[in-house]
């Protein structure tokens, strides 16, 4: 059954999305994605046939084009996305989603290692979850990807907040790739987004926008200790967010 994961994190019964093309509706299942992968492996053969080429696997898994996103150096290759040093090596693989149903493939041609993913929506994306996967399968620390560090972070970050004597208080809450202040009194309410520059070390280092400028946000995490630095005030965390 296909479900629609709701702004509020409910899955709710959708439908097929009849209507999409090869290019990104193709119906499968796991097992035969898994073949898949293994014809890659093994160069272009599966059970003894030939499907494609040494040459032409080749060629599918040279980068061509550079994608926006930057995280590993990632390129597209033919129908394939490339990151180039993936722990050391070359991975490839390819995801996608239709919203009610989403994929991912990728395979580690020098380590003879792959990993499928299907699921029924769209949430936590599938491709993190390989990743994190084939960190586990190349023996490697999956707290070392980027994606896992930003989490860890903002897990940590995240809570209840106030200054001395508690004469203000505010929010510390994970919105997407970013964290953000809520300062709430009985009069008004601030929002304000904070991107991130540096969350490595006990100081993460955080800016606003404001006034068309960078207004430089500071987390202190100590121990069990995280205080916030935010304009002229010291925050210190009191609690955690409620559930």
């Amino acid at each position: 059954t296909p479900y629609i994961i709701t702004r509020d994190g409910e899955p709710k019964k959708s439908v097929f999305p009849y209507g999409i093309y090869a290019d990104g509706g193709l119906i499968s299942n796991v097992i035969d994605l898994a073949h898949y992968i293994i014809m890659y492996l093994n160069r272009g053969k599966y059970e003894g046939n030939t499907l494609a080429s040494p040459k032409s696997i080749e060629e599918m898994e040279k980068p061509r084009v550079r994608v926006p996103l930057q995280v590993f150096g990632e390129s597209y290759g033919y129908g394939l996305g490339i990151i180039p040093n993936f722990f050391g090596y070359k991975l490839v693989g390819h995801g996608g989603s239709v919203l009610v149903y989403t994929a991912y493939m990728g395979y580690i041609p020098e380590k003879l290692v792959g990993v499928a993913l299907l699921a029924n929506g769209s949430g936590y994306p599938l491709s993190q979850t390989g990743l994190f996967a084939l960190a586990l399968l190349l023996d490697k620390n999956p707290d070392e990807l980027p994606f896992i560090k930003y989490e860890k972070t903002y897990e940590l970050l995240s809570g209840l907040y106030e200054t001395y004597k508690g004469t203000m208080d505010a929010r510390v809450v994970p919105k997407g790739e970013l964290l953000q202040i809520e300062i709430c009194d009985k009069y008004t309410d601030m929002i304000i987004p904070l991107i991130p520059e540096d969350v490595e070390g006990d100081v993460k280092k955080f800016y606003a926008v404001q006034a068309g400028g960078k207004l430089p946000v500071v987390f202190i995490a100590e121990g069990d200790r995280v205080e916030l630095i935010y304009e002229r005030y010291r925050l210190k965390k009191v609690g955690n967010l409620p559930q």
